[in-house]
This record gives C-alpha cells, structure tokens and sequence, in this order.
C-alpha cells in the first residue's frame, strides 16, 4: 500500500511523567523504573533529553543508563494510522516534545524515528544508537520485503514467538536477566504497530541527514549490521541492544557526545 498522508491530529503535549507499563493482563509491571538509573539534578538547570526506543521496544531498554544532569522524557508510541507515512508519524509524536531545541536520542527503529523528527524541529543535537541515518544505510536486503511483504501477512507475534532464541543472537542478548527483559517487551509489544513500523524500515528512502548529528554503533549489530559504512563512534564487538548489554559504556560515550553539543559551545 502507498503511503498516503492523512490530516494531521493536533495532539496536546503530555506532562512528562514516569510511565506505567501495562502487561497483556492488565496488570502493572513492577521493579522497573526508567529514572531509576539515570541520575537527575534537582536543579532547574538539569536538560530533558528525548529518548526514542526500538521497533519491538520500550522506555525499558534505557533504564540502565547514567546521565547527570539530563531528565530523560522517554517518547511513547501511539498506535499508528493505516497506511500512515513515518514522516506523518513523526509529526504527531513532536506533540511530547515540548523543548524549543530538543536533544534526540533513538535507538535502532527509534532512530529512524529521530531523525524524521529532526526534520521538523531545530535540534540541540541527535544521537543515533544501533540504527541508520539515511535510507541507504538500510540492509539491502531488508528490501526484499518490499516485494515480499511476509511481515503483512503472517501472523507475527506468532512468528516472534517460533524464532525467539534466534531473536536473542540477533540482538546480542546473552545474559539471561537481558534475555527476560527482552522477552517481557515481546509479550506487551502491539502487533499492529510491529508490522507497521517494519514496513517503514524496509520503505525508508531518507536522504537528509540531520544537523548536530552524532551516530553510535556496534561493530557486532546483526540487525542493523556495520559492513562497510561508517558511523562516528563504533562500539568493536557491541551488538544491537548494547545500550542495554554495554550501558556502562554507553552512558560515558552519551555524555562525552553531550558535551560537545553544539547548541552549548
């Protein structure tokens, strides 16, 4: 299906709070606080940064990450349109940003994401973690599916669920507090929005690559994997969740790339 803009839907901005997470019994998950690894001042002059999790992914994958001075508003999905394009997409979840020159961080799909939302603000900066800047950097045989759209038309949460222990050596998980993680985002994970959010990978034909743009990624990603391209930083054996495998290391790159924000020089 082609890819029609809809009217857009003046969304009112959410106060930016800790989300609850809902499990598929209705049932509110405990023991997981997004803030709870990132440091925040109580002073008025502490940032909010934005971040923007992966397809199949949640605020859960940046709760490891140390960033003082930053308060983290973590970006929320909202069920996407039929037929929606990412570009209108973008433009209704601008709605939670509510700072004048945002700094963006999206993971893998979530980068995608970031940098569509780029386009329609004037960012502070962008950071990029296990994704693509451009519709060139798509694997190249993410296309197939362009004209083999399996994510259409087979059962998907079904299919997940069939290749779950190949889904943990394609993402890097090996440790099984991880692998837990992982599966629990899988089960509240809307299949409608999987399979819409897929298409949009294997569609995406971006060529404007934002400005204060910085891209992290691992040398080891199978999903998003390096090849012969180049990224500012590269992580050598880091796989595609290391933001949530290597958060230690991430929070120290994160912080060195905030430091050289432009908007602050």
């Amino acid at each position: 299906m082609t890819d029609t803009a809809e009217r857009p839907v003046k969304t009112p901005a959410p106060e930016p709070q800790t989300p609850e997470l809902q499990s598929v019994d209705g049932t509110t998950a405990k023991g997981l606080d997004p803030f709870a690894g990132i440091e925040e001042e109580d002073d008025e002059a502490s940032r909010e940064i934005y971040f923007i999790s992966g397809l199949g992914a949640d605020w859960r994958v940046f709760h490891r990450l140390q960033l003082k001075g930053y308060r983290p508003v973590h970006i929320h999905w909202e069920r996407p349109f039929r037929g929606e394009s990412i570009e209108h997409y973008a433009q209704r979840l601008m709605a939670q940003v509510t700072t004048e020159h945002p700094i963006l961080v999206g993971l893998s799909f979530g980068g995608l994401m970031a940098v569509e939302m780029a386009k329609l603000c004037d960012p502070a900066q962008v950071i990029v973690i296990s994704s693509a800047v451009s519709g060139a950097q798509v694997p190249n045989y993410y296309k197939l599916f362009r004209w083999l759209p399996l994510q259409l038309v087979v059962p998907f949460k079904r299919l997940l669920w069939a290749v779950y222990g190949l889904l943990n050596w394609l993402f890097g998980l090996e440790d099984p507090e991880d692998q837990s993680l992982f599966k629990q985002v899988l089960v509240d994970t809307d299949p409608f929005f999987l399979k819409w959010a897929m298409s949009r990978v294997v569609g995406w034909r971006n060529q404007v690559v934002p400005k204060n743009l910085v891209q992290i990624h691992g040398g080891h990603d199978r999903v998003f994997p390096l090849g012969d391209r180049s990224a500012d930083i590269v992580i050598p054996d880091g796989g595609h969740l290391m933001v949530l495998t290597r958060a230690e290391e991430l929070s120290r790159l994160l912080m060195d790339a905030l430091a050289t924000d432009p908007a602050q020089a």
